[in-house]
């Protein structure tokens, strides 16, 4: 799992990912709603989480501990400063393939990281082991379709044309290429049930999957 230590991650995500807000108004106003019953959400995984996913996580489940993952300080240091009037959240500063597992989750986020993996197989089996039966998998990629197009929307956003041509030119130098049907295929291997595609917008594809 890659390390991030930008202090302006959230402007910056969001000139280099189409409808990034959309995508979490799904998440908190809609598939939580329909998928989850809060009385049964124990424990919350949130890996690279930020402080928008902790604020949210912890309106809907607020007798939930809520444990962050997320190998960069400075990240996770923004996360706590903008989270300090929350009670129940658990920091862990670490790469998620490092960290020991002490407890079983029933729901779990993992939002534009897979990318950055060393080992995606290895990485969302941990995962999937760390769910508990009917835990809901909440997770989105950056994918190697529609480069074309999504290099000309982040340019128009404002995004640093350095960084964007090097991904268009060779996207293998900045992360892991992954298509959307392997890593779908990747989470029904595992063991993943009722993986549902959410939304596909550009390069960014986001799915659903229960255990």
């Amino acid at each position: 799992m890659k390390e991030f230590i930008i202090n302006n991650y959230l402007e910056d995500i969001r000139k280099k990912i189409p409808a990034y807000d959309l995508m979490l108004e799904i998440i908190f106003n809609s598939i939580l709603k329909v998928k989850t019953d809060i009385s049964q959400i124990k424990n919350i995984l949130a890996i690279g989480g930020q402080s928008f996913e902790a604020k949210n996580l912890s309106k809907i489940y607020n007798n939930s501990k809520i444990t962050i993952v997320e190998p960069s300080e400075i990240m996770l240091n923004i996360v706590k400063n903008e989270c300090k009037d929350l009670k129940n959240l658990e920091y862990i500063c670490d790469k998620f393939e490092n960290y020991k597992i002490d407890k079983n989750f029933q729901l779990c986020l993992c939002l534009l990281v897979l990318q950055f993996v060393e080992k995606p197989r290895s990485f969302l089996e941990k995962i999937y082991n760390s769910l508990d039966k009917n835990s809901l998998f909440i997770i989105s990629i950056f994918s190697n379709k529609q480069l074309a197009y999504w290099k000309e929307f982040a340019l128009s956003r404002g995004a640093k044309k350095e960084q964007v041509e090097k991904t268009f030119n060779n996207q293998s130098e900045v992360m892991n290429v992954l298509s959307p049907d392997y890593t779908e295929t990747l989470l029904k291997e595992i063991g993943f049930l009722k993986v549902e595609k959410i939304c596909e917008i550009l390069s960014v594809d986001m799915w659903i999957a229960e255990k």
